[in-house]
C-alpha cells in the first residue's frame, strides 16, 4: 500500500541501498534522490523517511523509496510557500542561474523569473553584465501565474527604484544641449538614450537642413555613436523628449 516508514541506510550495496526499516530492505540507487556517486558513502548512516513500494513477505523481499517522499514534501513546502507570496511585495532572493533573457532568483526554495527588462531603467544586454550568481538581492513580486500543473513566479530589480522619468521634469527644459547614445534606428528616426532609462527621439527631419538628401537615419548616424542635440520638446507625462540633431549645429 506504499505505507511511509522510517528507516537507516546501512550499506551501500549493488545498485543502490541496504536499509533497516525494521526488516532489510532494497532502496535502487535511483530512488534514493542521490545523484552525485560520491555522495553515496556519505548516506550510509543517515536515518531517513522512505516508502515501501514492494513488498513479498514470502520471498523477504523489500523495496523502498526515499525520492518519491522527498519530492512530496519539496511540493508541500513550495505549495506553502506559493500561497504565502504576494503580487507586489519585496522579497529576498539569491541569484540560481543566468540566461540571455533574464535570471533566476531562489526565493526561499522556489524560483522565480527576473526577466532582463526588469533588471534596470536603462538598456540591459545580457543579465551577466549587472548580475552574478550567488548575488543576494531584493526584487518586487510583480506576477503570479498558473500554468497547467506549473506555477510562475515573475519578480522585477527596477521597480524597487525610482523611475528616471519621475526627475525629468526637473533636469531637463527645452532648449537645452545634450549629449547621447543612439539606441535605435528606425525608420522615421533614431532613439537617443540621454541616461540610464531616458530616450528621446530624433525625427529624421530634424537631422539635416539639407532637404531630400536623408533617405534614412543611417545616413547620418549609426547605433552606438555619441551625439549632441537640442531638446525641441518635452512631454514628461507620455513619457517623450523631442531632439534635433541640427539645431545643436546652428542653421547655416
Amino acid at each position: 500500500d506504499k505505507v511511509s516508514v522510517l528507516g537507516t541506510v546501512t550499506a551501500v550495496v549493488k545498485g543502490g541501498f541496504s536499509v533497516d526499516v525494521g526488516v532489510r530492505a532494497f532502496m535502487p540507487a535511483s530512488r534514493s534522490g542521490v545523484r552525485d556517486a560520491a555522495d553515496m558513502e556519505k548516506f550510509v548512516g543517515q536515518e531517513i523517511r522512505c516508502r515501501i513500494i514492494k513488498l513479498d513477505v514470502t520471498d523477504e523481499d523489500v523495496v523502498v523509496d526515499r525520492r518519491a517522499v522527498a519530492e512530496e514534501e519539496e511540493r508541500s513546502a513550495k505549495d506553502r510557500l506559493y500561497s504565502q507570496i504576494k503580487e507586489g511585495e519585496t522579497v529576498s532572493g539569491t541569484v540560481r542561474s543566468l540566461t540571455d533573457y533574464g535570471a533566476f532568483v531562489d526565493i526561499g526554495g522556489v524560483d522565480a523569473l527576473l526577466h532582463v527588462s526588469d533588471i534596470a531603467w536603462g538598456r540591459v544586454n545580457k543579465p551577466a553584465d549587472v548580475l552574478s550568481i550567488g548575488q543576494q538581492i531584493e526584487v518586487k513580486v510583480l506576477k503570479l501565474a498558473n500554468e497547467g500543473d506549473k506555477r510562475r513566479i515573475s519578480v522585477g530589480l527596477k521597480q524597487l527604484q525610482p523611475h528616471p522619468w519621475d526627475a525629468v521634469a526637473k533636469k531637463y527644459t527645452a532648449g537645452d544641449r545634450v549629449r547621447g547614445t543612439i539606441t535605435r534606428l528606425v525608420e522615421f528616426g533614431a532613439f537617443v538614450e540621454l541616461e540610464p532609462g531616458i530616450e528621446g527621439l530624433i525625427h529624421i527631419s530634424e537631422m539635416s537642413w539639407s532637404k531630400g538628401k536623408i533617405r534614412k537615419p543611417s545616413d547620418v548616424v549609426k547605433q552606438g555613436e555619441t551625439v549632441e542635440a537640442v531638446i525641441l520638446q518635452m512631454n514628461p507625462g507620455e513619457r517623450r523628449i523631442s531632439l534635433g540633431l541640427k539645431q545643436a549645429l546652428g542653421d547655416p
